[in-house]
């Protein structure tokens, strides 16, 4: 995650768009997107969001390098692409590369206690996850819902949904999103 600052200035720049411009897109002060550019400051999961919907690009294009143009058939644990957003404690890795060319986008996530999705957000498409070590409190249109090993859930992500760990162990569970939305 440390490259995100780096990428959003050679999207920017890439794109002939100003910081105002970009700041503007994503509702924060072009002071605040240039210390992010500059690695200075960390954006939370919302505003990086908005910073890639201004660049026309996805959070995953913020965060991974460059795709090998290969449809991979198999990923293995050690290629696995990683990333935490800033702000929280929740630890995600991408289950297949290349993305773009997927109607998916499964992710192995751990979820640290006390930690979790900042709220509530939805977003066009579907989402389907299991719970494999752990608790995991999962919010669905203010319907709060307990999980725990073994669970599994399936929901319309244009539904108002959130995620939190109140437990005191961390929560590993595969959370599959589709179409991708990082």
């Amino acid at each position: 995650m440390e490259n995100i600052g780096k990428r959003v200035k050679a999207l920017r720049t890439a794109k002939q768009l100003t910081l105002k411009q970009v700041a503007a897109g994503a509702g924060c002060s072009d002071v605040f997107l240039s210390q992010v550019e500059r690695s200075l400051a960390s954006p939370s999961i919302a505003t990086l969001k908005k910073i890639a919907n201004a660049l026309e690009v996805s959070i995953i294009d913020l965060i991974r390098d460059e795709d090998s143009g290969q449809d991979q058939v198999v990923t293995r644990k050690k290629d696995r692409i990683q990333f935490k957003f800033p702000h929280t404690e929740v630890y995600s890795e991408l289950l297949t590369r290349n993305v773009k060319r997927k109607t998916m986008q499964p992710l192995y996530k751990i979820v640290k206690p006390g930690s979790g999705s900042e709220g509530v957000y939805s977003h066009q498409g579907e989402e389907l996850g299991i719970v494999l070590e752990g608790t995991l409190e999962l919010t669905v249109d203010n319907q709060v819902y307990e999980l725990e090993s073994g669970d599994s859930f399936y929901f319309q992500s244009s539904r108002q949904h959130g995620y939190h760990n109140k437990g005191s162990i961390d929560t590993i569970l595969i959370w599959v999103i589709s179409p991708p939305t990082f």
